[in-house]
């Protein structure tokens, strides 16, 4: 069953190293994706000469596009924890054991928990909004055994 496993990074170039790290694990051609800034504002579109669309609508466009369906909760928790400096891996996989050593590989490289993050676009902070904890409404993805230590899914 094909999967996709999906790591948020807190820079581009922390990305990139991971990146480099699943090519040298074996991953390679289209079924690793970087997702930067710009890529997620539409640049990267075949005949488009600057980004069609805000940085927050293209991050909702994309994660909205990975976490289809029931998944709705999952891609609120990326949305949320994604800001412009950030970067998005997203790995292809045919295979629940290719899944798990990618999710693996993510992890060890550094991306972030994207259910335990501080709220990018607070409009005015308050002591219980410090953190995004999404456990709570999540368990049914928390206690899924595709759900790694990180936060790391496979969809």
């Amino acid at each position: 069953m094909a999967r996709t496993v999906v790591g948020l990074f807190t820079s581009v170039s922390e990305a990139e190293f991971a990146v480099a790290q699943l090519q040298a694990a074996g991953f390679a051609g289209p079924a690793v994706q970087l997702a930067t800034r710009e890529t997620l504002q539409a640049q990267h579109l075949p005949g488009l000469e600057a980004p069609t669309e805000t940085f927050q609508d293209g991050v909702v466009r994309f994660f909205s596009n990975i976490f289809s369906g029931t998944q709705l909760d999952d891609a609120a928790a990326h949305i949320a924890a994604t800001g412009p400096e950030h970067a998005v891996i997203t790995v292809d996989t045919t295979t629940a054991a290719e899944a798990d050593q990618a999710r693996e590989l993510l992890d060890r490289n550094g991306a972030i928990d994207v259910y335990k993050q501080r709220p990018l676009a607070a409009a005015t902070p308050t002591p219980d909004a410090n953190e995004i904890d999404l456990e709570g409404d999540l368990g049914r993805v928390r206690d899924d055994e595709e759900l790694d230590a990180n936060g790391l899914t496979t969809h």
